[in-house]
């Protein structure tokens, strides 16, 4: 739990997901985000639901999203991990100023850049334009793809940058 971020409670992603999919139902178009968002999503969605995976683009699933909803009558939900919002952070201001009221944009905060070695990501704010809600979300008992820590890599990285120092 981590409460400067204003997110005390949190939930499995799974559990987060489901709510999001219940929500909005079949009728929606969704976006998922890149990494370990789009795989969640995918498990649970499977071909019931309309689902762009967006892969290899992070940070800019609100976009995306937002393209989308100005050209349909459908709902459109956009679900993003943290470090992918704060890859492409102002586009919440386009959101906010442009997307129709069809338009749903949920942020899974779970602290880190999971997908890429789960190296920590900075906090978020408690609320962002254009965000319909950020919802705090366990790493569901994954360890970290990369075997160190953050510090310790890069103190590995410094000294093979620098041999015979020891």
């Amino acid at each position: 739990r981590r409460q400067q971020r204003g997110l005390s409670v949190r939930v499995r992603r799974a559990d987060a997901i489901r709510g999001i999919l219940a929500e909005h139902g079949t009728g929606a178009l969704y976006v998922a985000s890149t990494g370990y968002v789009s795989r969640a999503v995918h498990e649970l969605a499977g071909d019931r639901y309309d689902v762009f995976y967006m892969q290899g683009s992070m940070g800019l699933a609100p976009a995306i999203g937002l393209g989308i909803a100005l050209h349909t009558h459908r709902p459109v939900v956009v679900v993003n991990g943290d470090a992918s919002l704060l890859m492409a952070l102002g586009s919440t201001h386009t959101v906010r100023d442009r997307a129709p009221a069809t338009f749903f944009h949920y942020v899974l905060d779970n602290g880190c850049h999971e997908s890429v070695g789960g190296q920590p990501a900075a906090p978020l704010e408690a609320a962002y334009p254009g965000v319909t809600a950020i919802i705090a979300v366990t790493r569901d008992g994954r360890p970290p793809r990369v075997a160190a820590d953050p510090a310790t890599n890069a103190g590995a990285v410094r000294r093979a940058l620098r041999p015979g120092e020891g």
